[in-house]
């Protein structure tokens, strides 16, 4: 039985790692391995499948209904306005919207759950060592010892060309576990601060200035450190304090490092505020196609399928640049439902898990000041494969306490007091 147990925890394990995108090949970084991608997302669908073949549980949860819309009914909904808006087959624009089958992750997450029976302190140390190893890899890529792609096997979008002179090395790897790792940190540190859980938090900070390179991200996360931080001054000014050292040190050691980094966020912040950029241009773009089309979605193009939008719009056109307004441009009027099932339902999921440890909040707070973000960035189309994981881990730490709760309220409902052991022994 233990061995079961311990197998069950290492398939959980794994799906963590491979749910990280740390190993695939995606448009938006130029490093990882060809098709492995789609290959996991055909391992999850064949899962998903014998999950509702042979295990009953997938029907007795509201939940699975939220996923199978955002996992099922969304990407055929898109596919077919691309069909019927230009032409695009079914199969090329369900390729396009494969992200949004990731959410399907779900099912066999709560499976491998519910069989290993993890406590929430060892799913926390499974999203920090998942986020390590994120991290470590990126940086990897980062600084050239593991080299990048340079001839893919399909197309993809050649973001190198349009991306600016001042992220010439980007990767995105990982970076959703690293957000919830960090802010995991927080938490802890929020009640005991030590030099492993500080040294950790900057060797993530460093990734996310460094190699993850996303000025949401970075604004992100230094509100949601004040936001948990808010009650615990103490701990916020003793961390800060150990972290101001740490780098006045390194500092007097690699000076000239300091002096390019701050000239570069100089260089970041003038570009963030001077005027209109690519994405007003795209959301204008957006605005106008949808009113022209009386106001139905437009679908998605894939770069198979005669080079995407490029033909049609621009070469600089990105539906993942501008949030809640590629969802609008997908869907049309359909978009405002299928935004409020999305954050509706995922708050809904939440509130069902009371007491929530490190782990659940840092969840909690990522979800929540990425929905504060939706006009840019937008969980919706994009962060399926983690929020799908992360609402099975809610359900089933949200199932787990509301069956301690019931076994507590039984025990307690019991009297052993003499009178009652008397009748006992005569019946």
């Amino acid at each position: 039985m233990l061995r079961k147990v311990l197998a069950y925890k290492n398939l959980l394990f794994i799906l963590f790692l491979l749910n990280s995108s740390c190993f695939f090949l995606t448009d938006d970084k130029r490093a990882g391995i060809p098709f492995l991608r789609e290959l996991f997302l055909l391992c999850v669908i064949a899962a998903t499948v014998c999950l509702f073949v042979a295990w009953r549980f997938v029907y007795q949860s509201k939940t699975s209904l939220w996923i199978i819309f955002m996992g099922v009914a969304l990407p055929l909904i898109s596919a077919t306005l691309a069909y019927l808006n230009f032409g695009q087959p079914l199969p090329y624009g369900l390729l396009e919207e494969r992200r949004f089958f990731e959410y399907l992750v779900f099912f066999p997450t709560l499976f491998l759950l519910i069989m290993a029976k993890p406590t929430e302190e060892e799913v926390g140390n499974y999203f920090l060592y998942v986020a390590l190893i994120c991290a470590t890899v990126g940086f990897m890529y980062y600084l050239g010892i593991i080299p990048t792609n340079t001839v893919t096997s399909y197309t993809v979008d050649d973001w190198t060309q349009f991306e600016d002179l001042l992220r010439p090395d980007r990767y995105r790897i990982g970076s959703g576990f690293v957000t919830i790792s960090a802010f995991m940190l927080m938490y802890k540190m929020r009640d005991r601060v030590t030099i492993s859980r500080l040294a950790i938090l900057l060797y993530f900070v460093a990734y996310l200035w460094l190699v993850m390179q996303t000025r949401q991200t970075m604004l992100v996360w230094g509100v949601a450190g004040l936001w948990i931080f808010r009650k615990r001054i103490d701990s916020l000014m003793k961390m800060s304090v150990l972290g101001v050292a740490l780098l006045v040190i390194s500092y007097f050691i690699v000076p000239e490092f300091y002096v390019q980094q701050y000239e570069r966020f100089h260089a970041l912040l003038f570009e963030a505020t001077s005027g209109p950029g690519v994405r007003d241009v795209t959301v204008a773009t957006i605005v106008e196609a949808i009113s022209n089309n009386n106001y139905i979605g437009m679908g998605a193009l894939s770069l198979q399928w005669n080079g995407g939008f490029t033909r049609i719009y621009n070469s600089h056109f990105y539906l993942s640049d501008v949030g809640v307004f590629g969802v609008y441009y997908r869907f049309g009027f359909l978009a405002l439902a299928a935004v409020m099932i999305y954050y509706g339902g995922y708050l809904w999921i939440m509130s069902q898990c009371r007491n929530k440890g490190s782990l659940l909040s840092a969840v909690q707070v990522a979800f929540v000041f990425g929905m504060m973000n939706f006009m840019l960035s937008n969980g919706l189309t994009f962060n399926g494969s983690l929020y799908g994981m992360a609402a099975a881990i809610f359900l089933y730490y949200a199932k787990l306490q509301a069956t301690d709760t019931n076994l507590t309220r039984n025990l307690e409902q019991v009297n052993y007091d003499q009178f009652q052991y008397r009748n006992y022994k005569l019946e």
